[in-house]
């Protein structure tokens, strides 16, 4: 039941106050016993200011505005702006008249809706059974997840530790109902803590915290009727007949007489998210901030559908209200923000803007099953290490993609034909690897002199293997007769020799590492 967005909250004298303590975020007024079901609200109240903070820096005072009765108002304001003397409720001339550079956002309830549906992404790795519920508020059913995560208390720990950066205050509140988890996490909105509760719990808070109009709170005041207590004593069929069977049915719903019906989260076929900006940006390097918070929300997109992605593109909305493309390509697919974020970072040293940016988008609709590597249990794990896939990854944002380049083997067995440039990951791969062959290859042969029959390469080298016969190429018109040898050097190199066997001459053709 939906009722209009308040532009301040304060909290009424039956409402109990939210128990804190030293560095706990936790607390359990009363122990849940077992149930069927266990419902968590996540509420934020002041979601649409999250989003336009994600979207403007942080010192900068800056209010989310609503217009009622033709009048302009703040509906949010931000730290910086509250220390500037606005408050939800004044006036937007007024505000304006105490901050002269004071940043005014629309309030978007769309915007909102976007980001209930990202945060249910995240929360997919809890639970599949998520329902958003109004502008502001996260419902998850958590009964089937309490033994994977060991109990209720530990569940609240991972909520809490791994909520997405950006979205305080909130509140997190657990019940039998998903009804009763929505009103005491509104009732002790920006605790910014977890907190358990009995269905008992429900009777001595005020009825404003209960999902119902505003009209029907007022009526019930009219009536004496203050506690959600004082309501549940009287008889339901006579409170359907004054205010319609949806509020008895809401009752019905708080109280647990009836169940909610078991949500599931879909997750889309694609991604694509947006963050609108309060200033426009002309430099490039301003995007950085707000594109790791739309990589982070396509991190937790691909963790839920258990996928990588391998190409996505930004699109920049600009002044000029075109819009500028900007694809990005992974030589292998990813998932992780560490991964993905410094690539980006470095192609972002070569974007150019056409014009000032208002709005970034970020789209992803090709993804690849995720195949996680195993571990070895006896090596010490090497956070700074990268992969070759990584490197190739940065190697080609960095110098370009036509500049980077991998081999691919060919069935020839002239040396100097059994190789061919390709796209990284796009060769084939030599599947029978010998030893006897060098990594480096000269381009070209390099003739050598003899000494009583051995080659000299700057002093007489030393023959350890060998010989191998090439004789092949007489169909193209390029044939080779060579007898190759591993010869070493003095100081233990090894190169890779051969002799033409038609005119006895020695050439060096390669070199193996030390």
């Amino acid at each position: 039941m939906a009722t209009p967005r308040p532009l301040h909250t304060s909290r009424p004298p039956h409402c109990p106050p939210v128990r804190s303590g030293p560095a706990q975020r936790v607390s359990i007024p009363h122990p849940i016993p077992e149930a069927e079901m266990l419902w968590a609200c996540l509420h934020f109240p002041a979601l649409a200011l999250n989003l336009v903070e994600q979207g403007a820096p942080a010192a900068q005072p800056l209010v989310v505005e609503i217009t009622r009765k033709q009048r302009r108002l703040v509906l949010y304001a931000n730290q910086p702006a509250l220390q500037s003397g606005i408050v939800p409720g004044m006036t937007i001339p007024t505000a304006q008249g105490l901050v002269r550079d004071l940043q005014c956002q629309p309030y978007s309830p769309d915007g909102e809706q976007q980001a209930l549906q990202q945060l249910g992404h995240w929360a997919y790795e809890f639970t599949p059974h998520i329902r958003p519920h109004g502008q502001n508020n996260l419902l998850l059913e958590v009964s089937h997840s309490l033994k994977l995560f060991n109990g209720q208390q530990a569940l609240a720990q991972q909520l809490l530790q791994q909520l997405p950066a950006g979205f305080t205050p909130f509140s997190l509140a657990f019940a039998d109902t998903d009804m009763a988890a929505l009103l005491f996490a509104q009732a002790h909105e920006s605790s910014n803590r977890a907190l358990f509760f009995s269905l008992q719990d429900v009777h001595d808070y005020d009825v404003q915290w209960l999902d119902i109009a505003t009209a029907q709170k007022e009526l019930l005041y009219s009536m004496g009727i203050r506690t959600v207590g004082q309501l549940l004593a009287l008889p339901r069929d006579t409170l359907g007949k004054r205010f319609g069977d949806a509020f008895t049915h809401y009752l019905n719903l708080l109280t647990g007489e009836r169940k909610s019906p078991l949500p599931h989260w879909n997750l889309p076929p694609q991604f694509q998210t947006e963050l609108d900006f309060v200033q426009e940006l002309d430099n490039a390097q301003h995007l950085l901030f707000p594109i790791r918070h739309l990589l982070s929300r396509l991190e937790h997109y691909l963790y839920a559908r258990q996928s990588a992605v391998s190409r996505f593109l930004f699109s920049l909305l600009l002044r000029s209200r075109q819009t500028q493309s900007w694809p990005i390509e992974l030589a292998t697919p990813m998932h992780r923000l560490a991964d993905i974020l410094p690539l980006v970072q470095l192609k972002l040293e070569t974007l150019q803007l056409a014009a000032p940016v208002l709005t970034l988008r970020l789209r992803a609709d090709q993804f690849h099953g995720l195949h996680v590597q195993q571990r070895d249990l006896f090596r010490p794990q090497q956070p700074d290490h990268i992969s070759r896939y990584q490197l190739v990854d940065r190697l080609q944002t960095r110098l370009g993609k036509q500049q980077v380049h991998s081999l691919g083997m060919v069935s020839d067995h002239r040396p100097e034909h059994c190789w061919y440039s390709a796209t990284p990951g796009q060769g084939q791969a030599l599947q029978h690897p010998s030893e006897q062959r060098p990594f480096w290859l000269l381009q070209h042969p390099q003739k050598l002199r003899s000494k009583k029959g051995l080659p000299v390469y700057h002093v007489p080298l030393q023959l350890l293997k060998g010989p191998e016969r090439i004789d092949t190429g007489w169909w193209d018109n390029t044939p080779v007769n060579r007898d190759y040898y591993i010869a070493q050097q003095g100081n233990g190199q090894h190169l890779w020799v051969y002799r033409d066997r038609d005119n006895q001459d020695w050439f060096l053709h390669g070199l193996f590492s030390l």
